[in-house]
């Protein structure tokens, strides 16, 4: 019997016993505690859920100090009065938030009993009536955050104590699915708000890393898939999901399926942890919303990252492209002037590409165009940069070098990675590569002046066999560099 009145000040009103008449049927689901001292009872009301508080006092400013008490600490139960005091005290107790004034004389084993469980059902419907409008009003702030504004990420738990305050919730998180290997399909805490003492399910994230498979979690992921939420008691979830929620204090819960362009990006959580919770078919609609809501902004956020991708990187190669590789240059003079290290821009020229072309056509010319591109990146360093520029024509920029030999180690290692031939379309294929170099700051301050310099070593060593080779001339000489 976890529902409580609390009865504060006189049991007895003429010849009845007011805990007699509470032990009706009609009140068979509740217990009611007695308190003749109104100290200890704000004391039990710190420490108890109550779902009414029943006062028979006959002293006016009493009656006050509790209803003060109340308002003071934001008690949501129901509060009834008994009471033989005129017409203008009950009514300034009416304005304090007490539910209903009795007159004394109306006490009777009906009437109590039927006053209570109205007052229980309009607190209720008041209850649900301000959840569900702060739902909406959670909704309204979330789809302006999310659909117009460019930073809501930074703005994503202001959204979810919303939702968590709205709910009454103790905690409120965002998860996104990702493949994990032999581990399948996992999710990944992305957000999380919580209640005031209640656990984090960050160090829960780290260590299961909520493996839908290996957590026990199965069943969730073919709801997902179905655009279904799943909501309820844990008491009446699978014992299995049931081992792993008592882990993360959860008694009762709701998670909805958030997608993101009919892909299953991840889920939003609503965990009750202090107590269980009901849901209403109108709070369950309205959060459902708010799922799409997320989905959308996630969806968008992914169609800017897509677009903003294309619009700097090759299309074929998927390595930066010139614009790219522009803006990675001045970041890295930003990065050359503080540690006063140089920068070496590299242009490579594949050496008979053309040939490639005629022979095998240029669907075949493209895959080996994506091998070369891969075999350059990966030899070159995470710091540093490697572009394709134009149609066999690649562009690197290498960080950190003290000399004119680290640059020249930097050109060997490129060479060496396209020596090994590759096997295209079952075909062997043997690529080469000149490559010419300049360095800044020595020979310019600009990517314009560096990559026309880089261009003349490199045409240099190309008229006379495929290597590579540091821009020289007479006023920029590297042989000391």
């Amino acid at each position: 019997m976890d529902q409580k009145i609390f009865l504060i000040g006189k049991n007895r009103v003429k010849n009845a016993r007011l805990t007699a008449l509470l032990s009706c049927s009609k009140l068979s689901e509740f217990s009611c505690v007695h308190f003749n001292s109104i100290s200890r009872a704000k004391n039990a009301l710190k420490d108890h859920k109550v779902s009414l508080i029943l006062i028979n006092l006959n002293s006016g400013k009493r009656i006050e100090n509790i209803l003060n008490y109340l308002q003071e600490y934001h008690f949501v139960a129901p509060v009834l009065i008994i009471s033989s005091l005129d017409q203008a005290l009950s009514h300034s107790f009416l304005e304090k938030g007490a539910h209903y004034v009795i007159p004394d004389n109306h006490i009777d084993k009906d009437f109590l009993p039927q006053c209570i469980l109205s007052a229980l059902h309009h607190k209720r419907v008041e209850t649900e009536l301000r959840t569900q409008e702060g739902i909406q009003k959670a909704i309204n702030y979330a789809a302006e955050v999310f659909l117009s504004q460019l930073d809501w990420e930074s703005r994503l738990k202001d959204v979810l104590k919303l939702f968590g305050n709205s709910t009454q919730s103790d905690r409120v998180y965002l998860f996104k699915n990702e493949q994990r290997g032999g581990r399948g399909m996992c999710a990944a805490l992305q957000a999380e708000w919580i209640n005031e003492g209640s656990q984090s399910l960050e160090k829960f994230s780290k260590s299961m890393r909520f493996g839908y498979l290996t957590a026990g979690f199965s069943r969730w992921l073919e709801i997902f898939r179905k655009d279904e939420m799943l909501c309820g008691n844990v008491c009446d979830f699978p014992l299995e999901e049931q081992s792993q929620l008592n882990k993360m204090s959860v008694r009762s819960l709701l998670v909805i399926p958030i997608f993101s362009d009919q892909t299953l990006w991840g889920f939003i959580g609503f965990d009750h942890c202090n107590s269980e919770k009901k849901w209403l078919t109108a709070e369950l609609e309205t959060l459902s919303t708010a799922a799409k809501i997320i989905g959308a902004a996630f969806s968008r956020q992914d169609a800017e990252i897509r677009l903003t991708h294309l619009a700097t990187h090759d299309y074929l190669t998927n390595l930066p492209n010139r614009m790219l590789f522009q803006d990675r240059f001045h970041s890295a003079v930003s990065r050359s002037e503080r540690s006063r290290k140089k920068i070496g821009i590299i242009a490579i020229d594949l050496d008979k590409f053309k040939n490639i072309n005629d022979t095998y056509g240029h669907p075949f010319g493209d895959r080996v165009l994506i091998e070369v591109g891969w075999r350059l990146s990966e030899a070159v360093r995470s710091s540093d940069t490697c572009a394709r520029v134009g149609g066999d024509e690649f562009a690197v920029i290498a960080e950190g070098m003290d000399n004119k030999k680290d640059l020249l180690r930097v050109m060997e290692k490129l060479t060496q990675s396209l020596k090994q031939d590759m096997m295209i379309d079952g075909k062997l294929v043997n690529i080469t590569a000149s490559m010419g170099a300049s360095i800044f700051p020595n020979h310019g301050s600009n990517l314009e002046q560096l990559m026309k310099l880089a261009d003349i070593a490199l045409y240099q060593i190309k008229e006379t066999y495929s290597g590579f080779k540091v821009f020289i001339d007479e006023q920029y000489s590297l042989l000391d560099v």
